[in-house]
């Protein structure tokens, strides 16, 4: 039996909803009824009453109050270990993807170095939704992400406390011709050439997030995809030796753009913005997450409901 098939059954027996346990615990509807199954099996008892709505046996009641109370006690012994060894030992980890923690963390961090203390830190990048899921299963203490309508389904507020850092904008860019100009441009009103694209893999949070924006716009964009990857500095590199248009983090393209060797390909209605965001499971209480999420809380420019 694992640990994390005690987590699935308590939120399963809070939300009463297989579907929404399943989103909640960032797993697949599939996945997650197969782990509750292997629960059940383990037990060698019916746990659930599979009619709607969905209802616990009263095995799985007795069990939900000794699950309860396991990780309860398993939880309060590992902070205990975790408050008597030494504090500057025990790093804050950190979930974000391979940009910001390239491109945004290190400023990040020394801003929050100047004004905590330096203390020690351990980064693990993913993509969005396996790194939620480390928040939620504890492995990691803070979420760092790109905000997405998708992101903002997964992460449930009633277990997860969220803020804003900053906003931070998507920019069409291409390499210039001679005289400055891009060499893939998309004139105001969406008309002209087909344009080569360089394309973020759907796997990535801007994906969707540039989708959206598009299909709101009065026009439908000439693009021909030739290129896609999971890498925002993949796509950099190709975009700089003039092999199509690419929309990109302004944090990513910002030193090319000062140095000339790309510029914005088209105007404002084809940028927009989004925001960087942190988060946090709302029963982790460590010391040093607590001591930084509260300063910053109090800088934060928005914040979800608490």
């Amino acid at each position: 039996m694992q640990l994390e098939w005690l987590e699935d059954f308590i939120e399963l027996a809070r939300v009463r909803s297989l579907s929404r346990a399943a989103e909640n615990r960032c797993v697949t509807h599939p996945a997650f009824g197969r782990r509750i199954r292997a629960l059940e099996e383990w037990a060698g008892v019916a746990l659930l009453e599979r009619k709607q709505p969905l209802s616990l046996t009263p095995a799985g009641l007795l069990f939900l109050d000794a699950a309860t109370q396991a990780l309860e006690g398993l939880n309060t012994v590992r902070a205990q270990f975790k408050a008597s060894g030494p504090t500057q030992d025990t790093p804050l980890r950190i979930a974000t993807g391979r940009t910001l923690a390239s491109d945004f963390f290190p400023d990040w961090y020394e801003t929050l170095s100047e004004r905590f203390g330096v203390f020690p830190v351990s980064i693990v990048t993913s993509g969005a939704q396996e790194a939620i899921r480390r928040l939620a299963a504890r492995e990691v203490d803070l979420l760092l992400i790109f905000s997405s309508p998708q992101t903002h389904l997964l992460i449930d507020p009633d277990r997860f406390q969220s803020m804003t850092l900053t906003t931070e904008a998507l920019l069409p860019v291409s390499a210039p011709l001679p005289d400055g100009s891009p060499k893939f441009a998309i004139a105001a009103d969406g008309q002209g050439p087909v344009v080569p694209w360089l394309a973020l893999s759907p796997t990535l949070t801007l994906r969707g997030a540039l989708a959206r924006h598009l299909a709101g716009l009065p026009h439908r964009l000439s693009l021909r995809m030739i290129y896609e990857a999971d890498s925002y500095e993949a796509i950099l590199e190709m975009a700089r030796r003039g092999n199509g248009l690419a929309w990109l983090p302004r944090m990513v393209v910002q030193k090319s753009l000062d140095s000339a060797e790309l510029v914005i390909a088209a105007g404002a209605q084809y940028q927009f913005s989004f925001d960087i965001s942190l988060h946090r499971l709302r029963a982790n209480h460590g010391e040093l997450l607590m001591s930084i999420w509260k300063g910053l809380q109090a800088d934060a420019p928005k914040m979800s409901a608490d």
